[in-house]
């Protein structure tokens, strides 16, 4: 089911796009001969007003096909100076031409502002930490973390970013991936004391995204109590403050973890039955209280078992005004081509392009885990991951087809624009040359993706 998710997400984005088109074309005067949804054998169709309306087999995309699209070939096969413009034809005139390709990159943007508004009216809810955080060299010694370079220390609360509010550590985290390889003016309150420091984000070369090198700090109280688990079995609450594991005093769940870490990773062998216990020191309703927790490795992982989940944050975004949320709708859309943009200059800071760069099967496959996952949680979930996911996969659609490559609209904007300027067309057999460099471009992006498809599919097996 999560290839045909994806596959059903990535055709509405194409067929958004080809509607575009369509509605372009139909409006100037361009007769549209067929319209499908879906690609490959026709399994239903019907003629409105001139158009043979499909519904194809193939669930990956469709096409609008505009009566002359044709012309170049035929003039390229006779030899002519120019390409045929016969009345009603896609090549008739340059100016009709030029709105009719940008069109559908302009219908992708105005989905992604239609579905940002959706997530505004719909609202979205989330699972976050507060903005505490944890020097994460502090738990694991290998990992480099500029803020503690900087001087920010375990337990500072990050008030800001720059000019952006931080309210929990969602926003923390998507502040910084998105600003790598930057210097950042941090705001934190240290007890009551606000200090302001300078931290030089890196960049992570797998996924060319910002760290700082710090974590959540999540206290140690616990919220949840999984079915048959160690935890259970010891005889935990919700509500249970945990203060010491085996004696080691903790302050977070951070500190939890790693415990439990350790003693899996140096006792694999020991710790294979219930016959061995963790001891940890609760508080309970102001008292302190010992409860020993069976050890249970996983055999697969190699991790204990221990089936607690701590206290975090629940967050609300959702606004009940048409107008605010329509404003929503472009600000995010907004933001999401300035990223973009910003994103190209990251291919010029040694990512690595296999894990950084998705093609067409990972996002299939992305697109599909998003729709199932949220879907799972709740119908207003899976609406809300679905419309972002596309409304992403959108932006990234109408940029990219702006782009002045032949074979695509940017380049048929470009060559309509010229012929408006000169009066006349390129020849058909300049035209051809260009939009063989053209495929050469997106054979080599197309590539790029691919090699990334596999390595992710490769990946996902092995794992």
């Amino acid at each position: 089911m999560v290839v045909v998710w994806g596959l059903l997400g990535l055709c509405v984005i194409v067929v958004v796009h080809e509607f575009g088109h369509f509605i372009a074309a139909k409006a100037l005067g361009i007769d549209v001969e067929a319209f499908s949804v879906g690609m490959g054998p026709v399994l239903l169709h019907k003629n409105i007003k001139g158009t043979d309306f499909r519904l194809s087999l193939l669930p990956i995309g469709g096409y609008c096909a505009m009566h002359g699209e044709d012309a170049f070939q035929r003039a390229l096969d006779e030899k002519l100076d120019e390409i045929p413009k016969e009345k009603g034809s896609f090549y008739e005139k340059p100016l009709n031409r030029l709105i009719t390709a940008f069109a559908g990159p302009f219908t992708n943007l105005v989905f992604a502002v239609l579905a940002f508004t959706i997530i505004a009216l719909v609202g979205r809810n989330y699972q976050t930490a507060s903005n505490r955080i944890i020097i994460a060299s502090e738990v694991y010694p290998e990992i480099n973390s500029a803020a503690a370079n900087a001087g920010i220390i375990s337990g500072d609360k990050i008030l800001q970013i720059n000019s952006e509010k931080i309210n929990n550590f969602t926003d923390l985290y998507t502040f910084v991936a998105l600003h790598p390889d930057e210097d950042l003016q941090i705001t934190v309150d240290r007890n009551g004391e606000i200090l302001s420091f300078q931290v030089h984000s890196e960049m992570e070369k797998a996924t060319a995204s910002g760290k700082i090198g710090v974590t959540a700090w999540i206290d140690p109280v616990v919220a949840e109590v999984y079915e048959d688990s160690p935890a259970q079995k010891a005889g935990f609450l919700k509500g249970d403050i945990i203060v010491a594991v085996n004696g080691e005093k903790v302050e977070h769940s951070t500190a939890i973890q790693k415990i439990i870490d350790q003693i899996a990773q140096n006792s694999a062998e020991t710790y294979t039955n219930s016959s061995e216990f963790m001891i940890f020191s609760v508080l309970r309703n102001g008292n302190l209280c010992n409860l020993n927790v069976p050890v249970e490795l996983n055999e697969e992982t190699k991790k204990l078992k221990f089936g607690v989940a701590f206290e975090t944050i629940s967050v609300e975004e959702r606004t009940f005004n048409i107008f605010k949320a329509f404003a929503s709708g472009i600000k995010e859309t907004g933001e999401m081509i300035a990223l973009t943009f910003k994103t190209i200059t990251w291919f010029f800071k040694g990512i690595d392009i296999k894990q950084a760069v998705s093609g067409p099967i990972r996002i299939t496959v992305m697109l599909g885990e998003a729709a199932e996952n949220g879907f799972a949680a709740s119908i207003r979930d899976g609406i809300v991951t679905v419309l972002n996911f596309l409304a992403l996969i959108s932006t990234s659609l109408f940029i990219m087809n702006l782009l002045p490559i032949p074979v695509l609209d940017g380049g048929l904007m470009l060559f309509a624009f010229i012929e408006l300027v000169r009066g006349k067309g390129v020849k058909p057999r300049t035209l051809y040359i260009v939009q063989i460099i053209g495929w050469v471009v997106i054979g080599l992006l197309f590539a790029i993706g691919f090699s990334g498809d596999m390595h992710y599919i490769f990946e996902r097996f092995a794992k």
